[in-house]
Parts: structure tokens; sequence; C-alpha cells
């Protein structure tokens, strides 16, 4: 246990520092490609991305095509409204979604629990809605911000692609349980991050 603990807070030490730009391009860096590793840069869209994706891929191939071309759907809907009215949710406040949406999918993971298409398609949606709404650039105008935004969907969706097609990919007994067993720490991350948060908000 005091193992997995120490690897968690390595982790987390290494992508915390992406908080910092969570929002802003990346310096010396093409937009379109600072917006590609927009989402694995931010602790909180990289979790809720990745305990998503996971969770819609554990479904079976069949069962996982719908939610993720939602996913991708409504992440462009929201990109699309971020880019043209600089909406965007309270930091804190996406934060704490995010995060409670990378520990409900990742105890889902964890648990391997079987979803009705309903409920896969309304995770898929939700997550797609978080991140986009979290995604404002509202310092960039024109081609710069058409760029990091086209560049964070591409990121994201690949994200979330990448991580469904690693557990729907894991058919062996001992692939399963790495899965379940990613969807664990991805979960107890996500609780270090939110007890961080709360802890900085306090102090």
């Amino acid at each position: 246990m005091r193992w997995l603990l120490r690897q968690v807070a390595l982790f987390l030490l290494l992508v915390l520092p992406g908080v910092a730009m969570a929002h802003s391009p990346i310096e010396g860096m093409d937009s379109f490609y600072s917006g590609v590793l927009h989402p694995a840069l931010v602790p909180a869209h990289l979790l809720a991305l990745l305990t998503a994706g996971l969770l819609i891929g554990q479904q079976g191939l069949k069962r996982m095509q719908p939610p993720l071309i939602a996913f991708l759907l409504m992440l462009i809907v929201m990109l699309a409204l971020t880019g043209q009215l600089d909406i965007a949710l309270e930091e804190n406040v996406a934060l704490g979604l995010l995060l409670s949406m990378a520990v409900l999918c990742g105890l889902l993971v964890a648990l391997q629990v079987p979803l009705s298409p309903l409920l896969l398609m309304t995770i898929a949606l939700v997550t797609a809605f978080l991140v986009g709404m979290d995604s404002s650039q509202p310092q960039l105008q024109g081609r710069a911000k058409l760029a990091i935004l086209t560049g964070t969907g591409v990121g994201a969706f690949l994200l979330i692609l990448y991580a469904a097609a690693a557990a729907e990919f894991a058919s062996r007994a001992w692939q399963k349980i790495g899965i379940r067993i990613l969807g664990s720490w991805a979960t107890a991350s996500a609780f270090i991050v939110l007890a961080f948060t709360f802890t900085a908000q306090k102090g």
C-alpha cells in the first residue's frame, strides 16, 4: 500500500506543474501542438479522459462506438462555443467536477461494472462538456485561438480513444486486472488532487 501511495505521489509531482499553465499556450510551441498537449498536461483533464476512456472500452467494441462519437460531437460543439463566446466554468468548479467525474469513472473501471448504453452515453457527453468548458482561451484571438482549440479537441479525443482501445483490447485475465488497477490508481490520484486543491484553497 505504501508503495502505491509513493507511486501516486510521484505521478502527481510530475503532472501538477501543468496546473499553472492549464489554459495558456506552451511557450515556444506552435498553437496547434500546444493545444494537442493541453489535455495531457492538465491533471483534471487527463484523469477524466483516461478514466472515461477506460470505462467506455471495458464495455466492448460494439458498445464503445456510440459514446465515443457522441463525445467527439459534444466536444466540437463546446470548443466552438468557447471559442466564439469565451464562456467557461469557474476554474474551481470545473476542477471539482472533472475530478469527481474521474473518481466516478475510475471506481466503475476498478469494479468492472457493466453499464447501460444510456448511462455510458451520458458519461461521454458530460466529460466532453466539462473538458470543452474548461478549455477557454480568452487571451488569444483569430488563428491562434482556432489552432489551439482545434488541437485541444484532437488531443482530448486521442486520449479518450486510446484509453478506450487499451481497455477493449485487454482480453486476457491479467490484462483486465491491469486495467482495473489503472482505474483504481486514477481514482486515488483524483482524490489526492482534490484534497490538495481543497487544502490549498483553505490555506
